[in-house]
């Protein structure tokens, strides 16, 4: 079998070995491991290879199957091991057999496992045979034990690793057993192996390691002693074993012990001492060490104040023999480095909160200036690539959240320093040597000091903060920078940008200025400049577009310079020319849009703004004008698209984007122009909109077939009906017509129809000419909807998209029913047009809430049932007073009885009779309470009627006669609110819950 294990190795093993002969040798590795046969012939190698050397792949196979037995191995078998295993072990060191690391790792393994089984009943002499095997200071014998001893300590006392109950208290067993026969002499021995710097590095930092892993659960009165750690702190100073060495001094010291012992350890380590003699070295990797090391021993000590803080003024001392140290690291000009501080800058300052004698100001001064340093720009980066900028604004946030910090504990210092460094950076020289990194700073403090004023973080009382000293200092400041040329020349993205952002940030500060109107106009022309809307860097560009937007949005001056609107509307015409690109897809097959349109609608939505603001009476004509400017080129690029031939048309899908954009834009400005006086829309707007309306009926139908073009028809419809009001209704009964006879409407097109018509029922709903148009295409609506619900396709079993999009449109049709009831038009469903139909509507609200696969449409389906009671459950004539055309209906005969079977049974039939209905799965529970609502406003609108026909079918269903008195008692009893929480209960208890 030896053979047969060494040639299926060597097959799994190669690389151009034949697939099946490898699949072949692959279950036969597997069933060598499981079987005791296997494991006997693995070990009869391993025995063999000190004399017959194997190679690398055979050997660790033979570990592993080894390893992988130990755990099934009786008394007999464990004793044998440990001693066949010690014995190839000695011949390895006798014949200096050096595997691979990753092989003396493996075998060390096995050491360590085959120890957790013997050590305390069957091999008590474990750890002192391997003393034996080291008293000649081999090296590879050295090298083994080390790799033993660390291993035993992960089988062990690894903290990291979950084990069981019984693995944990066979673990306390052996560290039990260890210190009692075993712990002394092995501090003792590592203590030596440290001693001899002759020795391997892996020798040495493995033996560094073992300190650190074994410190945390052995008595460390064996350990600390100044010879000691003397020898552990000379190797700081050699290259090889310097990082693990701080690694193991971090172990040592965050060792649990008594607070005053604590504090005594790191006296005797006298790490500022120790730190400065090593000097700061190139090597960075060591100085992350390092600074993690300065940080474990400042946070300890911040432990022993908050475990025994009547010890503060002795490590308060302490403290302050750090921070020097730790004011280096913060300042380094590695942000990797710097970062290794942080926790304990922060665990300090909010120690200082509990305990104020550590608030020192000078302290405080000094970290706040670094703290401001550290948030500058380094001098080699440029700014402009996005990934460094995405990390050094992570460090920056933490470097403000200590900033924040020492302006709660020391508001006067936070409000002398943070203006100079404001003043110092942006107006005093800041831009005169074009550095646009200081600027950067100040922009950033500025914005701090606004945010910091807002979230009263000096503490001033808060119905005086609008007169303080500090906000008249940002209040100077922010007019300073408004009316400052600094930002002419620093021609740098990251400054335009911040510019921008703190303006729009702070919008609201300028409704407070006498001169507000002087400022606003000074930062149009800044905006409007090469800085901004027309910057030359296509990020800083875009971005200034959506923030022109947000600004006009938020500040909304009203403004009477006519000519100063005009000549910003024809400046900005060059960036409004729409140039439609055709989406493409990714690497990973999402569609990715092309162009700017999306940026170019907050232009025209903007401008759309600034025309309606401007506020004199007389301006009618000129917002005529301007819209005129606006609007013609995009008319004029529809009627280019619509001229094109319609077989060309079909073979350039660009051509129906361009005329979608056109349509988009025109929609947007539309919907910008939303600030009229009182909304008194003059009759010149009104008429512009009007024949924006009729442009784009006319594109829809020259583009009948495109989905996008009928979104678009939509959109802008949506944002005409404001202005355009009832005489849109003409326009609207083409639009519908239009639309409603597309040969391709989608699922997903459909629902966003209805939402439409939603929008026009209640925007309308005393439109005698809307109602009209509703009522001859309520029908038709209906039954083409649900005859599209009711097709059932293959595809739908392929593409749950499919089934998603149907739910969808379940929802909007419900949510459109809802709209006309909520809207006083539901005398819409019984009109002589509809009364057909309404028929089918009240059976679909039936069939969809029974229809448990999507619960919200259960739910909403239960809702709009609630509507129709309310509506029609009083012998079927119309109830609702502001319906104005249901006195003119007659009753819809039968409702009454069929709503009320109908209802009844539903309200029992859904929680009882659907196995998946359990109330306490949130989804139901809501579906359950829309029940309870439907019986509570059946029982308000028919009385003792509803409730004797209910008390009926309670009792034929079986409930008990207790039962169902009960339940009508709660019925007429209690109003809405608690009869929901009674249903729960009455479905929970019938049901079986608790």
């Amino acid at each position: 079998m030896e053979q047969q294990i060494h040639q299926a190795v060597e097959i799994a093993l190669s690389g151009n070995a034949d697939v099946n002969l490898k699949n072949q040798a692959y279950d036969f590795i597997n069933q060598i491991k499981s079987t005791e046969a296997g494991y006997k012939s693995c070990l009869e190698i391993l025995i063999k290879s000190t004399s017959q050397p194997v190679n690398e792949g055979l050997k660790f196979f033979v570990y592993q199957v080894i390893d992988e037995n130990i755990d099934k191995l009786n008394q007999e078998q464990l004793f044998s091991l440990n001693s066949q295993i010690f014995k190839v072990l000695e011949q390895y060191i006798a014949n200096n057999i050096k595997d691979a690391t990753h092989s003396r790792n493996k075998f060390a393994q096995i050491f360590a496992k085959t120890f957790c089984h013997v050590y305390i009943n069957i091999y008590p002499k474990f750890i002192k045979d391997l003393f034996s095997m080291i008293s000649t200071n081999n090296q590879l014998a050295l090298d083994y034990y080390s790799r033993i001893i660390l291993s035993i300590h992960s089988e062990i006392g690894d903290k990291f690793i979950s084990r069981s109950r019984e693995g944990q208290e066979r673990n306390n067993l052996l560290k039990d057993a260890i210190r009692l026969n075993d712990m002394e002499s092995l501090v003792i021995n590592w203590f030596k192996i440290l001693s001899n710097q002759n020795n391997s590095t892996e020798i040495l930092e493995n033996t560094l390691k073992i300190v650190g892993a074994y410190i945390s659960w052995m008595e460390i009165g064996l350990f600390v002693s100044a010879e000691y750690i003397n020898i552990i702190l000379t190797y700081l100073n050699r290259t090889d074993e310097r990082n693990v060495t701080c690694e193991t001094i971090m172990e040592i010291i965050s060792k649990k012990m008594p607070p005053i012992n604590k504090l005594e350890l790191i006296t005797l380590f006298n790490f500022t001492t120790v730190i400065t003699s090593i000097g700061l070295s190139d090597d960075i990797d060591f100085m992350e060490h390092i600074a993690k090391l300065l940080n474990a021993v400042g946070t300890e000590l911040l432990i022993v104040i908050e475990n025994q803080p009547d010890l503060v003024n002795q490590v308060k001392a302490e403290l302050f023999r750090l921070w020097p140290l730790v004011f280096t690291f913060l300042s380094h000009e590695y942000d990797d480095v710097s970062q290794q501080v942080f926790p304990f800058i922060q665990h300090y300052l909010l120690t200082c909160k509990k305990n104020p004698i550590l608030n020192d100001i000078e302290l405080m001064s000094t970290l706040l200036n670094k703290v401001i340093l550290k948030m500058k720009y380094d001098d080699d980066d440029s700014g402009l690539d996005d990934d460094e900028h995405e990390q050094f604004m992570e460090i920056r946030s933490k470097l403000k959240t200590f900033q924040d910090t020492i302006a709660v504990l020391n508001p006067d210092l936070y409000v002398t320093a943070i203006p100079i460094v404001i003043n110092e950076s942006i107006f005093n020289g800041g831009g005169k040597d074009n550095d646009w990194r200081k600027l950067e700073l100040g922009l950033y403090e500025l914005s701090n000091f606004s945010e910091s004023l807002r979230n009263n973080l000096i503490n001033v009382p808060k119905d005086s903060i609008g007169e303080s000293k500090p906000y008249a200092i940002f209040q100077e400041y922010l007019i300073k920078l408004i009316n400052s040329d600094f930002i002419t020349k620093v021609n740098h993205p990251k400054i335009q940008l911040v510019f921008f952002e703190i303006i729009v940030k702070h919008y609201n500060f300028l409704n407070q200025q006498a001169n507000r109107m002087d400022l606003i106009i000074r930062i149009l022309e800044i905006f409007t400049s090469p800085l901004g809307l027309f910057n030359e860097i296509e990020k800083v560009r875009l971005r200034s577009w959506y923030l022109f937007f947000r600004f006009m949005k938020l500040t909304k001056p009203r403004i009477t310079n006519e000519s100063l609107v005009e000549e910003m509307i024809v400046k900005l015409q060059p960036l409004l020319v729409i140039k439609a690109e055709l989406p493409t897809r990714d690497e990973d097959d999402d569609v990715v849009e092309n162009g700017n349109f999306n940026n170019q609608q907050y232009l025209f939505e903007t401008i759309g703004l600034l025309i309606s603001l401007l506020s004199d009476q007389s301006s009618a004509p000129v917002k005529s004008k301007l819209l005129d400017i606006i609007f013609q080129p995009l008319f004029n690029d529809l009627e280019n698209c619509i001229s094109i031939p319609e077989q060309q048309r079909e073979n350039q899908p660009v051509i129906a984007l361009q005329a979608h954009h056109s349509l988009m834009a025109i929609g947007t400005v539309v919907r910008g122009y939303d600030y009229e006086f009182n909304m008194k829309y003059p009759p010149q707007i009104i008429e512009k909109v009007n024949q924006a309306a009729r442009v784009v009926l006319i594109t829809l139908e020259n583009f009948p077939k495109h989905e996008i073009i009928r979104d678009a028809a939509r959109f802008s419809f949506a944002r005409f009906i404001p202005i355009l009001k009832n005489t849109i209704s003409v326009h609207l009964a083409e639009l519908i017509t239009l639309i409603w006879s597309a040969p391709n409407l989608q699922l997903s097109e459909l629902s966003d129809f209805l939402g439409f018509l939603g929008q026009i029922t209640h925007n309308y709903k005393s439109d005698e000419n809307i109602y009209q148009l509703l009522n001859n295409f309520l029908s038709s609506l209906f039954h083409k909807i649900f005859e599209v619900l009711d097709t059932k396709t293959r595809e739908e079993e392929l593409m749950p998209e499919i089934i998603r999009d149907k739910n969808l449109l379940k929802k909007a049709i419900l949510n459109f029913l809802s709209s006309m009831v909520l809207n006083n038009c539901a005398s819409l469903l019984v009109t002589e047009t509809n009364k057909a139909e309404f028929p089918e509507i009240i059976g679909k609200l039936f069939e969809y809430s029974y229809d448990l696969s999507e619960t919200s449409v259960s739910k909403l389906a239960i809702n709009q049932l609630i509507n129709i009671v309310n509506v029609f459950g009083n012998g079927g004539k119309i109830t609702d007073p502001k319906d104005k055309y249901s006195a003119a209906l007659p009753p819809v005969e039968g409702i009454d009885e069929f709503l009320m079977n109908k209802v009844v049974h539903l309200s029992f039939e859904l929680p009882f009779q659907k196995q998946e209905f359990d109330v306490n799965d949130a989804q139901f529970r809501l579906i359950a309470q829309e029940i309870a609502i439907l019986l509570k406003s059946y029982q308000l609108k028919k009385g003792d009627v509803f409730v004797n026909y209910l008390s009926t079918y309670l009792m034929d269903m079986g409930l008990s006669q207790d039962l169902m008195n009960d339940f009508c008692i709660q019925l007429n009893k209690n109003d809405t609110k608690d009869f929901k929480k009674y249903f729960i209960t009455f479905v929970t208890r019938l049901k079986g819950g608790k």
